[in-house]
């Protein structure tokens, strides 16, 4: 299991500002994308603005993730 944090926009699309997905060791945030957007439909349109963090790191998508990572998914800030 990972525990996927949603900010902002996401959070809202989502419904919610946490949840648990099972992932196999060594997943990559590619394979673990498809199984939140399937979850939570409304993220799957914000998928190329969207930033991610494994265990508060920005991460790419062929980061790998492990079971008790934490995976924060992260929309776009605009500020001034």
């Amino acid at each position: 299991m990972v525990e996927v944090l949603l900010f902002g926009a996401a959070a809202d699309r989502a419904g919610t500002r946490k949840v648990q997905l099972n992932v196999e060791e060594g997943a990559t945030l590619a394979e673990v994308w498809p199984l939140l957007a399937e979850r939570y439909p409304g993220l799957a349109s914000m998928r190329d603005t969207l930033a991610f963090a494994v265990n508060g790191e920005y991460a790419r998508m062929d980061g790998r993730v492990e079971p008790g990572d934490e995976v924060a998914v992260l929309p776009p800030v605009s500020g001034g």
